[in-house]
């Protein structure tokens, strides 16, 4: 959520602008919000991107235990993969 915290949490001083600040701001609102859709776009692509990733690495670890597994000549079963996971 790094692109969408600085668009939230930017500091903003709306003191002594006045009536000129309205058509400003017309224009201004529609852009900040088509900033935050792009911002929370690129936030979801970059979360699923790394549960993608990990998903990838714990996929290729538990290849590779069952692989261990096959060398030793010993069946694959939930305890034998879960003793290998833990060390």
């Amino acid at each position: 959520m790094k692109h969408t915290r600085y668009i939230l949490h930017d500091s903003l001083n709306f003191e002594g602008f006045g009536m000129v600040a309205i058509p400003a701001a017309v224009v201004a609102v529609p852009f900040l919000v088509w900033l935050f859709c792009g911002a929370a776009v690129m936030d979801g692509a970059r979360i699923l991107k790394l549960k993608y990733l990990l998903r990838q690495r714990e996929l290729r670890r538990l290849n590779y235990i069952r692989c261990v597994l096959r060398s030793l000549d010993v069946r694959e079963t939930r305890e034998n993969i879960q003793m290998l996971k833990a060390a």
